[in-house]
């Protein structure tokens, strides 16, 4: 791809820009095409752009869940910065929320104005696009609340509004929105005192520090919780392997679903953590261990 090639855009185009510090696991090369469109418009130019060029084009949030290979990535990664996709408007017990909105952000104001439903989601470090399309939970779930989203096609650019009813939803997974860019959710919240979202809001958070190893640069949970089965975190336990290091990557000697970056890990010492726990418990229990993250 040649720099004076790409389209012009408002937002920002960064070229061989290195992934570390824009995901949470902090690891990864560098991304061949970094951009961040202002607008819808710029977006479908955008994409229009790594299509021409058969490039891989990946949309990123906030960059939780989400692990970069070494060697990096040479496509198009698209983040929705501009303040087109941060907007958050509250009317009545709804909210119309840009896909690149922080989550945070979002559960705060909500219980400020007294609106119960996505307080469950506390501490979740992610965009409400990227909890959308993960079908992110924690004491609930963003399904549970959410009404319709807007997409963008990433063929055809065509924007079309999606209803609730319309989504299948799975764990960590909502199907066929991989065929599409989330650009705006509306969520359905309910009526509750201020105090009582507060309070319930505080609790979870306790809690998670609790259970997760918070202050560690990680993805969040490795592995999704096999169906039918223990949580992924009970196997790894039993294995023993909490605190297993590789290079700069450790199983979290407080979950142990969560691989954490001491230092200076790289991509593949965290790769090899999970290649390591997937073999042994398939070995020991016969469980396949699926990655809950995304590699690429």
């Amino acid at each position: 791809m040649i720099a004076g090639a790409f389209p012009k855009i408002k937002g920002r185009i960064l070229f061989d820009e290195p992934l570390s510090g824009h995901t949470t696991f902090r690891v990864g090369g560098s991304c061949r095409v970094w951009t961040e469109p202002s607008s819808e418009g710029e977006l479908l130019e955008i994409l229009r752009y790594a299509r021409t060029e058969k490039k891989k084009a990946f949309i990123i949030g906030k960059g939780s869940n989400i692990l970069f290979r070494d060697k990096g990535f040479g496509g198009v990664l698209i983040h929705l910065a501009g303040a087109h996709f941060k907007k958050i408007k509250f009317s009545g017990e709804k909210v119309r929320t840009g896909a690149g909105a922080a989550l945070a952000r979002v559960v705060n104001m909500a219980c400020e104005k007294g609106l119960s439903g996505i307080e469950g989601l506390v501490g979740i470090p992610g965009t409400v696009g990227g909890a959308i399309f993960m079908n992110s939970s924690y004491r609930g779930s963003i399904s549970d609340s959410l009404e319709e989203v807007k997409v963008m096609d990433r063929k055809t650019g065509d924007m079309r509004i999606i209803k609730r009813k319309e989504f299948i939803f799975g764990y960590r997974d909502t199907g066929f929105l991989h065929d599409y860019v989330i650009l705006e959710a509306t969520l359905k919240l309910q009526k509750q005192k201020k105090t009582v979202l507060l309070a319930r809001k505080k609790i979870f958070l306790e809690t998670k520090k609790k259970e997760q190893p918070i202050g560690f640069f990680s993805a969040g949970c490795i592995f999704k919780n096999p169906k039918r089965a223990f949580p992924a975190a009970r196997y790894i336990d039993e294995l023993r392997l909490k605190g297993k290091k590789i290079g700069g990557a450790q199983i979290s000697e407080k979950h142990a679903n969560f691989i954490v970056n001491l230092k200076d890990a790289k991509g593949s010492d965290i790769l090899r953590l999970m290649k390591l726990v997937t073999r042994r418990v398939k070995m020991r229990f016969g469980v396949k261990l699926e990655p809950e993250i995304k590699i690429v």
